[in-house]
């Protein structure tokens, strides 16, 4: 396993890292809009068209067009 158990009890807004790693950045953009520094940082990513991009997704496995973007 990735996280260990304590690890995976901390919550934010109701979800674990894991969880959040999970996320697109177009749903964090949501999930962290009262977050104005990461925010901003998704948005930009999000205006690259990357939004369909998981937050957790290693960037060895990024397209060479992903990764110009990023």
């Amino acid at each position: 396993a990735r996280y260990n158990k304590e690890t995976l009890q901390v919550r934010y807004k109701g979800l674990n890292i894991a969880e959040v790693l999970d996320l697109t950045i177009d749903e964090a953009l949501d999930f962290f809009a009262n977050v104005p520094p990461i925010r901003r940082k998704l948005h930009t990513m999000a205006e690259v068209g990357l939004g369909y991009i998981h937050l957790g997704q290693p960037a060895p496995t990024l397209s060479g067009g992903e990764a110009q973007r990023v």
